[in-house]
């Protein structure tokens, strides 16, 4: 009988994960459920039988920190603090220790350094430049995005099979050819060439596999479910002697197929391994058995899991609120409401957050704050305002407004490119100083005298005509300030240089001057616009003490609060359009994942919310409460109407307009064919 004090506070079905050390286990844990617990248990109990020693375990984790957060527990369960286990890290560091060691095998010296993404884009640059590829067409980060797939799926240049009619990626194999060539003469790798070198040493070198696949008498793996295809394979390939293998994760957690992820490693692992020992933990230490209900209704329909089913020993706590408004400000005024006159006696604002499908959407909720005072902070992110490519367009147009804004004039005169460098900057900012000249009075003398070089005065004048064009453009009285911004957008290049430049980022970035746009209908004019961005951006953000976190829900997952508010509920919105677009039923389901993430950050109090108008791109449109919603079970819920007294007697949930002239979201009309 096994009496270690690491094995009493555990449930039965957690002992039972960690007693069983003989052949391939596969941990499906649900969300709070105390996997941590179980792997470090399980690690001590290896140790403490003498199964193993510390040398012969391998322990992969995602993050630094999760391997550090492993490391000390194991000790304090051993009572050792100097219980080392050399081999616990990440996929990326502990494949950057074996190839110091065998750096030979893939021509590297042991030596050879680790390249950031900096230096990759730079990179990636120069052979852009030498290959006549225009960067402003094709984003070298989007390459290096393409390059990174095609790693995760374990694809050296030689080995990709392309489309023959992908003319852009044709370009990119063109590139990645020349890019591995260059960083192995540098005697460098990237962080996807770390697992993928050491795939291939294990493959190639059959006795430098066997040295390891010998010594590792135990493997475990954390978030198996974020896994991508090298890394599985990299795995493979090491538990192939003793094939005790330990993967823990949560298919339905499993959230970021667009870094690689595959979840049918986790689906498929039993067919993988033979005798697969499946042990569920489903006792939930953290939620309300109401929010683990809803949470276990929503993902049940889903079809590519395992299942499981989340229940707490705790009581069933409140109600899930389902709150519908009128539109987006409403609701940031409605979720404020409930934080400043309820929530705020009985949590501390540490323990409240708002979880958003996408960045654009903190935008209404940090007016809100702003205006009433309420501290909070962005996390993952930036602030709205703050953001890049809001502060270029609101430069461009506090330039308009007034031409001795200095300030706006240095920071949008080559964005996007003109071929206005750093040296005819400082040339303007000198003689402005010298003679007393704003920016733009300097540019325009320089160019009088032609004191500059041919191609800059070239771009230096568009900018210039563009910037008079734009004022008589405001003066007219047909053209607002939204209209204005859309003009200047599109006759800049700037839109353009987003839209060519295929990556995330830049969607994102899109996406938020879009959320600026309908911002800005808000004010009748641009002087007031200018003024409110001014002040919003000038008050003291920097408040002491505890703060509500607004995020995305991929940033959320592993944490947790007391509050969780979950808005913007709508078709198109969330689910997200795209995302079903692209990857049909297999995007829906990642996305209802991503919705159930969301319900299990909640520890105490859950309120989802959706609105029946919003302000998107410049334009009202209607929105339908999300298809998830509707998979929500009633009996869990408190539906509340946050309407005036004068509209509630109209209003119903998912009610229709009968209005012919409204603007139809894609949303709706997909709510429209699913309800007929």
């Amino acid at each position: 009988m096994i009496n270690s004090e690491y094995l009493n506070n555990l449930n039965n079905a957690q002992k039972k994960a960690v007693l069983h050390l003989d052949g391939p286990l596969l941990i499906v844990a649900g969300a709070g459920s105390g996997k941590t617990r179980v792997l470090t248990s399980r690690i001590a109990h290896i140790i403490e039988q003498k199964k193993a020693f510390p040398n012969q375990i391998l322990a992969v984790t995602f993050t630094n920190k999760a391997a550090q957060e492993m490391q000390n527990r194991v000790s304090t369960l051993l009572k050792k603090s100097s219980t080392g286990l050399p081999w616990l890290g990440t996929f990326h560091s502990i494949s950057a220790k074996l190839l110091r060691k065998h750096a030979s095998a893939v021509k590297l010296n042991s030596n050879f350094s680790i390249i950031d993404q900096d230096d990759q884009v730079r990179l990636i640059k120069n052979i852009c430049k030498d290959e006549n590829v225009d960067v402003k067409k094709i984003s070298p980060k989007y390459i290096l995005a393409v390059i990174d797939k095609w790693k995760n799926k374990g694809l050296y240049p030689e080995k990709v099979i392309l489309n023959q009619k992908d003319v852009i990626e044709q370009g990119i194999l063109k590139i990645y050819k020349i890019y591995q060539k260059k960083i192995l003469d540098l005697n460098a790798c990237d962080f996807g060439d770390l697992i993928l070198h050491c795939v291939n040493i294990f493959e190639n070198s059959p006795d430098i596999k066997n040295i390891y696949s010998n010594n590792f008498k135990y493997i475990l793996v954390d978030e198996y479910q974020d896994t991508n295809f090298i890394q599985s394979k990299w795995l493979n390939l090491l538990a192939q002697k003793h094939k005790n293998i330990c993967c823990v994760g949560d298919d339905d957690q499993s959230i970021y197929s667009w870094r690689g992820a595959e979840i049918k490693n986790f689906l498929k692992f039993d067919k993988v391994y033979e005798n697969t020992e499946i042990i569920k933990l489903e006792e939930n230490y953290r939620s309300s058995q109401n929010i683990l209900t809803v949470a276990s209704s929503l993902i049940a329909n889903n079809q590519n899991r395992l299942g499981k089913n989340l229940k707490t020993t705790m009581e069933d706590g409140e109600l899930i609120k389902l709150n519908c408004y009128k539109n987006g400000k409403d609701e940031a005024i409605g979720v404020s409401d409930e934080i400043e006159k309820n929530l705020k006696k009985k949590y501390s604002l540490n323990n409240i957050t708002i979880l958003v499908r996408a960045i654009f959407q903190t935008r209404e909720f940090e007016e809100r704050f702003l205006k009433i005072g309420l501290p909070y902070r962005i996390v993952g992110g930036i602030k709205f305002y703050e953001r890049a490519e809001i502060k270029d367009c609101v430069a461009y147009l506090r330039l308009i407004n007034q031409n001795r804004d200095d300030l706006a004039f240095e920071r949008i005169i080559n964005q996007p490119k003109r071929s206005i460098g750093e040296t005819t900057i400082k040339q303007i900012n000198e003689y402005a100083k010298k003679n007393n000249f704003s920016l733009e009075s300097a540019a325009k003398k320089l160019i009088e005298l032609n004191l500059v070089k041919p191609k800059t005065k070239i771009g230096l004048n568009h900018f210039l005509n563009l910037l008079n064009k734009w004022r008589n453009d405001n003066n007219k009285k047909n053209l607002n300030h939204v209209k204005l911004l859309q003009l200047v957008l599109d006759e800049s290049g700037y839109s353009g240089m987003l839209k060519n430049k295929k990556d995330l980022e830049n969607e994102n970035r899109l996406e938020n001057i879009k959320e600026l746009l309908s911002a800005m209908k808000e004010f009748d004019n641009l002087e007031s616009f200018l003024e409110h961005v001014a002040l919003a951006t000038s008050i003291d953000q920097n408040w002491e003490g505890e703060k509500v976190s607004l995020m995305t829900m991929h940033a959320a997952k592993g944490l947790e609060f007391d509050v969780v508010f979950l808005p913007g509920w709508e078709e198109g919105l969330f689910p997200h359009q795209k995302s079903i677009e692209e990857k049909g039923q297999n995007g829906l389901e990642e996305e209802r994942r991503l919705a159930y993430v969301g319900i299990t950050r909640a520890k105490k109090t859950l309120i989802v919310s959706f609105s029946m108008n919003r302000f998107y791109q410049g334009d009202w449109i209607d929105s339908m409460a999300s298809r998830f919603i509707e998979e929500l079970p009633e009996k869990n819920l408190e539906k509340i109407n946050s309407f005036e007294e004068k509209d509630e007697e109209n209003f119903e949930f998912n009610q229709d307009f009968d209005t012919e002239d409204e603007f139809r979201s894609p949303g709706w009309i997909r709510y429209q064919k699913r309800i007929k």
